[in-house]
């Protein structure tokens, strides 16, 4: 007893300076049915008596001191809470200073505050100042499911739920599946951290679920995880539609119209596991292509549609072995555009054949010259197209098609000549373009005469011609300038569009050879009058013998020369219909006329209506001469047109050959 007292006494000198401290967590979260290792570590005033036996106590903090609860300790004979028995574990080595604690199948009802107490003979201490606080919180972990991406339907397949956080020291979880095709379950086979199950999907499986469920039966709580079956399909539904119309769904070819520069989103869905590779195609070139996406649909853009978006959109689905096609025909409408004419000479070489013509062009053609003019337009649907003139609607050539409107216009007059309009037209708008169009030709003469006036003799000649023709007068060989009066003679003439009118007064008596000529030119020709003066003696002599039988003979005569000069003309003229127009140079088209009139200026006395008969009076006789080339004038000349006029107060005769 004097050797323990004195070791006692020893080691209570020896300890001074040491406490008893405590390390623990004041806080540890843990999830219901899991288990948990609370890390402790405790001091206590040191002792050099190594053989005295230490023992720890983990108790629960109960309401009062005489309330706390001895869950887990490592004295044997001691015992603890029913129900913390096997799963409260003193783990820690005390001679180490370690009062670590485990804990299993951790339950709801474990959730409160933990304290450390020790004791070695003769000492004794609770570390009622370091506790710890349990927190139990509802169970979230959950097994994970290994099951293929894609199960191929009648293929048997081995999928697995495991748990690998589950501690080992627990009480092992149970495993259960569900399934809706409980028929397609085959053995299951489980440990304590997985199960392994075999199923044999079915087409109809897809999508459906499978969950594993764990249960752990220490603490009753439990946990699931739930799958969709992936089982592959073939293509089921496909199709395009618009995105305003999703509703329908078609799986067949359509036919579609929009206006111009709207925006479209066509869409193209099939309906297969995996998914099957869409592309869309226009005009038989890809121009949009995916890979396989969980959605099956590819959608193409299409902003600001133009004419060239118009046709046939086709959609591929790719899937496996298996390709399928839909189709869309989209038609863009829109109002007449781009109208165009051009014009095509038939006669004319081949480079000067076509022309494009603009908005307000001119055209100018010569008399007797043909063309077509072919108007056409860009539009969806297409347009009703006319040709006008004016306000009169043209008939158009059969030769005209769907977009294009044909005029022809055979061997043009003057008449022909002005604005011609062709219009184009649809549902959707209007457009019209239009073109002047111009005909020219060579001077013609119109109402010329001469007559006696108080000032003289007065001559008149009127030319129509296009473009505007210049009128020349010349007395013999001299040309008399335009508006210039003097004592013999006085010229004036006026322009008015095509035409220009002339006169010219003669104040006395010229000479029988000196020949007044009245000339119309312009580029394309020339066409003259000569005025023939006759004497009384010549005029008298032409009255007796057109009295006289020779006067008969002459003109059986001439009737026969006219016929031969009249059929030769009507072969050639038929010649010249037969063969292409050529425009002849303008110096090469010359006509010249012949008139005659009596030079004496003294106006024969009216005649008595009574006792006198009325005097015969030739006027005048007109010759017409058409001149070909004049290259060829010496070797040949060609009579066109011979008249002779005549007449008396009693109304007279007129006969006119040609």
């Amino acid at each position: 007893m004097l050797l323990l007292l004195l070791l006692l006494s020893l080691e209570g000198s020896q300890s001074q300076g040491d406490s008893y401290e405590l390390k623990v967590p004041p806080l540890w979260m843990v999830q219901e049915g899991l288990c948990t290792y609370i890390p402790c570590t405790f001091n206590y005033p040191y002792s050099s008596v190594k053989f005295l036996a230490i023992h720890g106590y983990w108790f629960r903090k109960g309401p009062s001191n005489s309330e706390d609860v001895l869950v887990a300790t490592n004295e044997q004979n001691i015992e603890v809470e029913k129900e913390a028995v096997g799963r409260f574990h003193l783990v820690g080595d005390l001679k180490k200073k370690n009062c670590s604690l485990y804990v299993t199948d951790i339950q709801t009802k474990d959730t409160g505050y933990y304290f450390f107490c020790m004791e070695r003979t003769f000492q004794k201490h609770s570390y009622l100042n370091y506790q710890v606080k349990l927190d139990v919180t509802a169970l979230t972990q959950k097994p994970d499911i290994y099951i293929p991406e894609i199960l191929e339907p009648g293929h048997p397949v081995s999928l697995m739920c495991a748990a690998p956080w589950v501690c080992e020291n627990g009480t092992p979880p149970t495993f259960s599946w569900r399934e809706a095709a409980l028929s397609s379950l085959g053995p299951n086979r489980r440990t304590t951290y997985f199960s392994e199950l075999t199923l044999t999907p079915r087409s109809e499986d897809h999508g459906s679920n499978l969950t594993c469920q764990m249960t752990f039966p220490g603490s009753g709580a439990h946990t699931e995880t739930t799958v969709q079956l992936n089982v592959a399909y073939p293509i089921k539904t496909f199709g395009i539609s618009i995105d305003w119309e999703k509703e329908r769904g078609l799986k067949s070819s359509l036919n579609h119209s929009i206006l111009k520069d709207a925006s479209l989103r066509l869409l193209c869905q099939a309906d297969s596991n995996p998914p099957a590779i869409l592309s869309w195609s226009h005009g038989g070139q890809v121009v949009l292509s995916s890979c396989p996406s969980s959605t099956g649909i590819l959608a193409l853009q299409l902003p600001r549609l133009g004419v060239k978006d118009g046709g046939e959109y086709r959609c591929q689905a790719q899937y496996r072995m298996e390709t399928q096609y839909a189709t869309l025909n989209l038609s863009v409408i829109y109002a007449p555009e781009n109208l165009k004419v051009r014009v095509f000479w038939p006669n004319r070489t081949r480079t000067g054949r076509v022309a494009s013509l603009e908005n307000a062009s001119s055209l100018v053609l010569l008399m007797g010259e043909s063309l077509q003019l072919e108007c056409t337009a860009d539009s969806s649907p297409h347009a009703n197209m006319s040709w006008v003139k004016g306000s009169q609607v043209l008939n158009s050539s059969p030769l005209s098609n769907a977009g294009i409107q044909c005029l022809e216009l055979i061997h043009v007059q003057p008449e022909d000549g002005g604005e011609y309009t062709c219009h184009a037209q649809n549902e959707w708008g209007t457009q019209h373009i239009s073109l002047n169009l111009f005909v020219q030709y060579p001077p013609r003469l119109f109402n010329t005469f001469c007559s006696w006036i108080d000032e003289g003799l007065l001559c008149t000649c009127s030319i129509q011609a296009e473009p505007s023709p210049s009128l020349i007068w010349w007395v013999g060989e001299k040309r008399v300038e335009d508006n210039r009066t003097h004592d013999i003679l006085q010229v004036k003439s006026t322009n008015s569009g095509a035409w220009t009118n002339g006169s010219l007064i003669l104040r006395e008596k010229w000479d029988l050879n000196l020949n007044l000529i009245c000339e119309g030119r312009n580029q394309h020709g020339a066409h003259s009058l000569i005025v023939l003066m006759v004497s009384d003696r010549a005029r008298a002599a032409s009255l007796s013998f057109s009295k006289g039988a020779i006067l008969g003979t002459g003109i059986t005569a001439l009737l026969i020369l006219c016929s031969k000069l009249a059929y030769k003309k009507f072969l050639r003229r038929k010649q010249i219909e037969t063969e292409e127009l050529e425009v002849r140079d303008s110096q090469n088209n010359m006509e010249m006329d012949y008139v005659n009139v009596n030079v004496n200026q003294n106006r024969p006395p009216p005649p008595d209506a009574v006792t006198q008969d009325p005097p015969d009076e030739l006027h005048y006789a007109s010759l017409n001469f058409r001149r070909p080339n004049p290259k060829n004038q010496g070797t040949h000349t060609e009579y066109g047109e011979i008249k002779f006029c005549s007449g008396d107060k009693e109304g007279g005769t007129n006969s006119d050959m040609g």
